[in-house]
């Protein structure tokens, strides 16, 4: 198992990348329209890699200090125009709240039906303000560190926009933005924590199956384990995965839920 220094190293150059490659492939002209679902897809992909790195970051598993901690996680979302100060403050209550309604901020995407989940998908980091705000959660310090967090994306983004135009602006993160909400918190927020248990805390939330979730999440699949032991990085959750078991499809993602 690697060693702390190296996990750290490790998960900052995924950062890196990911970074790299969802905003330099804007710079790349698509010469057919066939090009562009490749291009969503890539970009999709690449920001929800960047949401699960500043996962990484609220739990302190990107550097020994909190500022390092903090900086990486801004970093690693600005793939996704989303502001990390909202998210780190509401993640580690919902850690300590779990499923329960009014304390967690996300039992909010609990929905009747998938397309009202889309939408709140796509609400979810304005949410996440009201929601801190409501509760006199937002400080100074926080609206200030809020505004800075957006200035910077702001400046990143009209970098890009002046170099390649609106239309591949639009066309390139629009679409991308979109499928990573509903990536994002369909299969590794509701699907994880399906039933909304407020019991123990091994039914409160749940694990898939299988080494390719785990790989294609980067540990975001371990969910239970997650929540039970919150101090282990992602690569150190890999020896708690449980192989699919005979009879269960390995194309389809399944989990192992365990009700009490």
């Amino acid at each position: 198992m690697p060693r702390r220094p190296q996990i750290y190293y490790l998960s900052r150059t995924i950062i890196c990348l990911t970074v790299l490659l969802s905003l330099g492939t804007l710079f790349i002209p698509l010469s057919s329209p066939l090009l562009m679902p490749v291009d969503i897809g890539l970009r999709t992909y690449l920001i929800f890699i960047g949401t699960v790195m500043a996962h990484e970051s609220v739990h302190g598993h990107l550097g020994r200090t909190r500022a390092a901690n903090f900086w990486w996680g801004r970093i690693a979302l600005l793939p996704s125009m989303v502001p990390f100060t909202n998210f780190r403050k509401t993640h580690q209550l919902h850690h300590a709240h779990t499923n329960l309604p009014e304390l967690d901020p996300d039992h909010f995407m609990k929905s009747r039906n998938f397309f009202e989940l889309v939408l709140r998908a796509l609400a979810m980091p304005h949410h996440w303000f009201l929601w801190l705000r409501k509760r006199g959660r937002i400080k100074p310090s926080d609206l200030i560190e809020l505004l800075l967090n957006y200035l910077g994306i702001a400046v990143v983004y009209a970098v890009v926009l002046a170099v390649i135009g609106p239309t591949r602006l639009l066309w390139g993160m629009v679409p991308p933005l979109a499928l990573v909400s509903v990536l994002l918190w369909y299969p590794f927020a509701v699907q994880t924590h399906e039933g909304f248990s407020t019991g123990s805390a091994v039914s409160r939330s749940h694990n898939y199956y299988g080494r390719f979730m785990y790989w294609f999440s980067l540990g975001l699949s371990m969910h239970r384990v997650h929540h039970q032991q919150p101090k282990l990085s992602w690569i150190e959750l890999r020896p708690f995965v449980v192989p699919v078991p005979r009879g269960l499809s390995r194309w389809m993602p399944q989990r192992d839920i365990q009700l009490q």
